[in-house]
Parts: C-alpha cells; structure tokens; sequence
C-alpha cells in the first residue's frame, strides 16, 4: 500500500514530557504527551529511551498497517495517551491498495492499556 498523504509524527521539544509531541497529518494538528512512552516498563522497552520507544510504536503500526495489504480491512493506530483519554488514528482499506486516514479520539483512558 503506498500513500500520499503527509504525516508527520515530530518531537517539538525535549524539556519534559508533556505537550512535546506533535502528529500531523494533511491538515490535522494534535500536540500530545510521551509521558505514557517515558514511564513504559514493558521487557520491549528496558533500557530504551524515548526515541527507541517511538520507534516501536511506528513499528507497530508499520506492522498494522502492512496487514491490510490485499484483503483490506481497519486498524487504529495510537497516538496519544492522556489520563482522561486516547488518540488514534482509523485506517480503513476496503481493498488493500487504498486506505482512508482519519484522526479520532477514543474515551478509554491510557492507564486502562497494558504496555504496548
């Protein structure tokens, strides 16, 4: 599946661990928090620092993504893990070559996830 949709997922500053994430994708802009990523003691992320640990969650969604290839299908990508809430992304491919992108916020609250 190719794209040609922009999206950029950026660090836009590394003085703690609030508001210093920002996703972009077309016109869409959500300043989010690595807090969650910071304090993740899952085995995937021991002795990793934060850009490792957004290196694994891009790889998981690579991972889900590249799942849609040929039979299509939805999956949700996360962004953003807040106390009160979580941000996703919807990629919905009816075909496994096209894929529509859509921003979305779910009220499942961060701490209720495991580790990703």
């Amino acid at each position: 599946m190719t794209t040609d949709l922009a999206l950029k997922f950026e660090r836009t500053s590394t003085r703690g661990d609030h508001n210093d994430l920002r996703l972009s994708i077309a016109d869409h802009r959500h300043v989010c928090d690595s807090y969650y990523l910071a304090i993740d003691q899952s085995p995937m992320a021991a002795g990793a620092g934060l850009g490792a640990r957004l290196g694994r969650l891009l790889e998981q969604w690579n991972e889900q993504v590249g799942g849609l290839t040929g039979s299509g299908g939805t999956v949700h990508l996360p962004y953003d893990f807040s106390d009160q809430c979580t941000a996703w992304l919807r990629v919905s491919s009816p075909d496994g070559r096209t894929a529509l992108v859509q921003a979305g916020w779910s009220r499942v609250e961060a701490w209720g996830h495991r580790a990703l």
